[in-house]
């Protein structure tokens, strides 16, 4: 099939596949065009590859006349019950998907909720299957009478349907004023305890997951609908909301998937250096349970601070190192003339190392820490200094 009318308003088709097959496609189209309401690469093509495309006797064809019958002022009537499903056959799956776009756009073509939509679409094509319905078969064929009666190509009719909503309306009626179908209150009530049992450990009170429905339902119930993103948003809005409960609640924070994400966060800024509070950590956390790549971002955001304030180990930060993993040697180090842990060592406390353009040198750092006041009032220096004295004092008596 010829696909002019195959555009792309939703950005579903946008991949490097699918504009590769729509490019061949375009190369195949033959350029001559019959008055009967099809164009030659919508049928005569496929009649030449042996592929039926609608019996043409004298039963009654899709424009209501005759098979054969010429229509004054328009075109000839040639097509009968099954051209619709024909035309979908010989289709590649992305231009199937497109035809099937632009079926959706056109106002009351379809029965009240069963017009294809973007995302129904886009699963499919991720899927590798689109696979049309015995309703996209009848809403083409719709398509392919007017086609035969106003003497213009299917595709023709197609773009202009699709562009006039008005003009569609004329054909088609006004859309249905019936209410839109909602998701069941009982399943979106059961979808957020389920999100709420992994991430608090807790299912939802009563009253929050009524009031959670309600919204999905209300917005679904909308002229525009809801929208995958919206509904998401409203779900971590509810998360939020909890969250905000639990986190006045001493070790709430930490159950969960959520106290998961908060531990990750937390740690990333303390190896890191860099400061915060809990309050930002456990926004961040919320944020993060959008998808993998939300947490991500919010890892590598850190990241990006500490190269900032320790700029010398920024080809480590770039491999993924926190500044506490590339600081080891000068912890160690630390730790050991302090005469203490390296886990008593505060990355933070670090940042002089990495400061400049080049991590400052061990040896350079031992007489630093050593002159420190935080040697001077440490054990380690007192040990030492008694030890000295001591020292001094056997040699005197010797």
């Amino acid at each position: 099939m010829a696909v002019d009318f195959l555009v792309d308003p939703f950005g579903v088709l946008g991949t490097k596949e699918a504009k590769k097959k729509k490019d061949e496609s375009r190369k195949k189209k033959p350029s001559s065009e019959k008055s009967t309401g099809t164009s030659a690469s919508d049928f005569a093509t496929n009649a030449e590859k042996g592929i039926t495309v609608g019996q043409s006797n004298n039963e009654s064809t899709l424009s209501g006349l005759k098979s054969g019958t010429e229509i004054k002022g328009g075109g000839k009537a040639e097509l009968q019950k099954g051209a619709g499903a024909n035309a979908f056959a010989v289709l590649e799956p992305t231009d199937r998907a497109a035809l099937l776009l632009n079926l959706g756009r056109i106002p009351n073509l379809y029965s009240p909720g069963t017009a294809p939509t973007p995302d129904f679409i886009s699963k499919m094509l991720k899927e590798g299957q689109v696979v049309p319905r015995m309703e996209d078969f009848a809403a083409y064929e719709k398509i392919i009478a007017h086609a035969e009666w106003a003497g213009d190509t299917a595709n023709n009719s197609l773009i202009k349907f699709a562009n006039n909503p008005r003009l569609a309306e004329q054909f088609f009626g006004k859309v249905s004023s019936v209410p839109k179908a909602v998701t069941s209150p009982a399943a979106l009530q059961a979808e957020l305890n389920s999100k709420f049992l992994d991430i608090f450990e807790t299912k939802a009170d009563s009253k929050l997951a009524k009031e959670y429905a309600r919204e999905i339902n209300n917005l679904e119930s909308t002229k525009a609908g809801a929208s995958t993103q919206q509904k998401e948003d409203i779900l971590l809005k509810y998360i939020q909301k909890k969250a905000n409960e639990l986190g006045a609640l001493p070790g709430t924070a930490d159950k969960g998937s959520l106290g998961r994400v908060v531990r990750t966060i937390r740690n990333a800024y303390d190896d890191n250096g860099i400061p915060t509070n809990e309050k930002d950590i456990y926004s961040k956390a919320i944020q993060s349970l959008r998808s993998r790549e939300a947490a991500q971002n919010i890892i590598d955001g850190i990241m990006m601070q500490a190269s900032t304030v320790m700029p010398a180990f920024k080809e480590g930060y770039a491999r993924g190192e926190s500044a506490r993993q590339q600081l080891s040697p000068w912890i160690n180090t630390r730790a050991q003339i302090l005469g203490i842990s390296p886990d008593q060592i505060k990355t933070s406390d670090m940042y002089e190392v990495g400061s400049g353009p080049v991590a400052i040198p061990i040896p350079e750092y031992k007489k630093l820490v050593y002159k420190s006041e935080e040697y001077r009032k440490s054990d380690a220096f007192k040990t030492r200094s008694l030890n000295d004295k001591q020292a001094l004092i056997n040699e005197l008596v010797v």
